[in-house]
């Protein structure tokens, strides 16, 4: 395609040990990233399970309870609790309800009391269900917080299909690359810069995309060799680690296109 051109020069024969099972690797990594993101949605599923489970109880009392009259003794403040009696056929029984509602109840008022006949202790009132919201307020940021890694992580086994795609088009190009990172002078303001010099003196630029394939390890070695592929948003740089080790393949995309040095 005409706009590969831009980021990298016309193909040779310098591609890095084989082609093939390098590029293919790609689409594992698509993969790999679509595995993690259902892991993530069945853990959601498990914490969403467990906050339907946690508030179920006060739910089924208010529909399935008894109902009675009961009468408040004493309104605690630390905790926030009130102290109450109610009839249990003919007999005077006492419980004492967490108060979260931020309610405020005075000696003396009477109320409508929710009780399990199996169970005594399992007692609520119309407006106080006794269950503390803090557990059930962390249930839903962990939820929140785990739905989110899963969008992540589809988002990532998208756009490694993309850029599989992209390299097997476009196919590889052996380049000089040197990692940039934004550090400590601008206080990591973005991903490492991954400047490019092709075979033929060319130059690009490009940036790390945000991955758990990190560039930043490679920094220690300027215009290390590696190869290119991929072309504008959906490029991937594979980093040479020696005869004895397979190649790094690091994410990113194109921010300065290919253009002759000029020394």
């Amino acid at each position: 395609m005409e706009g590969d051109s831009a980021w990298l020069p016309p193909e040779g024969d310098e591609g890095p040990p084989d082609p093939a099972a390098c590029t293919a690797k790609l689409r594992v990594f698509g993969r790999r990233a679509l595995v993690v993101a259902v892991v993530w949605l069945l853990a959601a599923g498990g914490v969403f399970a467990g906050l339907i489970a946690y508030e179920r109880p006060a739910g089924q009392l208010l529909e399935d309870g008894v109902r009675a009259t009961g009468t408040v003794l004493r309104f605690d403040d630390d905790p926030r609790a009130i102290r109450l009696s109610f009839d249990v056929r003919g007999e005077l029984r006492y419980a004492t309800v967490p108060v979260h509602s931020g309610r405020r109840y005075i000696e003396g008022r009477t109320l409508t009391v929710i009780y399990d006949p199996a169970n005594l202790s399992r007692v609520r009132t119309v407006l106080e269900d006794g269950v503390d919201p803090r557990p059930a307020a962390l249930l839903w940021l962990l939820a929140l917080g785990v739905l989110v890694c899963a969008g992540f992580s589809l988002v990532a086994s998208l756009r490694w299909r993309r850029r599989h795609r992209a390299v097997v088009r476009t196919g590889w190009r052996a380049a000089s690359v040197t990692v940039q990172p934004d550090y400590p002078v601008r206080a990591l303001r973005h991903l490492p810069d991954i400047l490019v010099e092709y075979r033929d003196g060319s130059r690009a630029e490009l940036r790390a995309s945000t991955s758990s394939h990190g560039s930043t390890r490679m920094r220690h070695q300027p215009e290390r060799p590696a190869w290119v592929g991929g072309s504008g948003p959906d490029m991937v740089v594979l980093f040479s680690r020696g005869d004895l080790r397979r190649p790094y393949a690091v994410p990113a995309f194109g921010r300065k296109p290919r253009a002759e040095h000029v020394p």
